[in-house]
């Protein structure tokens, strides 16, 4: 489902529960808009929490990739002379 659907219906739920506790009388510190502010707020937090997590994985991944290049190294040396050495070429 897109995001922004998403964030439309889950705001169209807390519109419906605001609503429902103003018919019920408590609007003094709990209200439709302050429950649809609290959503938006906890929604950018998570959006911000997610990009914290993707820019924290890209790091280990870059990090992850140039250990394998370090530790192959050695061994693509290693097959490069023995490739120069079987087609008689000078190491």
């Amino acid at each position: 489902m897109d995001t922004k659907k998403l964030t439309a219906v889950a705001l169209n739920g807390l519109d419906r529960v605001g609503y429902e506790l103003e018919n019920f009388g408590i609007t003094n510190r709990v209200n439709r808009h302050t429950l649809a502010a609290f959503m938006m707020a906890e929604k950018n937090r998570f959006e911000g929490e997610m990009d914290s997590l993707n820019a924290r994985t890209a790091r280990y991944r870059a990090i992850a990739e140039n250990a394998a290049e370090l530790a192959f190294r050695p061994a693509r040396a290693a097959t490069e002379t023995v490739r120069s050495l079987i087609s008689g070429k000078s190491a």
